[in-house]
C-alpha cells in the first residue's frame, strides 16, 4: 500500500506528491465498489418508506401484462357487413 502513495516525482521540490496512474485506478475503484455498496444498502433499508408507482404512469413495471396487452390491441372495424366492395 505504500507504494500507491509514492510517486516517481516525489523528490521534486515544486510538486511533493503526484498521484500515478495506479493509484487513480486504486482510488477510483474503491470509490464505486463503496458507491455501489452504499446504493445497494441504501435500498435494501429504505425499501418500506418507496412509494407504489401508478401502473399508468409506468406501464413496463405493472405486474399485470395481459390486461395491457389486452388494451393495446387495435379494434378491427368492418364495414359493408365484411363484403369488400371495391374487389
Amino acid at each position: 500500500m505504500a507504494d500507491l502513495l509514492k510517486s516517481k516525482n516525489s523528490d521534486s521540490v515544486n510538486a511533493p506528491w503526484k498521484p500515478t496512474y495506479k493509484w487513480m485506478g486504486v482510488t477510483a475503484g474503491i470509490i464505486l465498489v463503496l458507491l455501489t455498496v452504499s446504493f445497494f444498502v441504501l435500498n435494501i433499508l429504505l425499501k418500506p418508506y418507496m412509494r407504489e408507482r401508478p401502473a399508468e404512469i409506468t406501464p413496463w413495471l405493472s405486474n399485470s401484462k395481459k390486461e395491457m396487452k389486452a388494451e393495446q390491441q387495435p379494434e378491427i372495424i368492418v364495414e359493408n357487413g365484411g363484403q369488400n366492395a371495391g374487389i
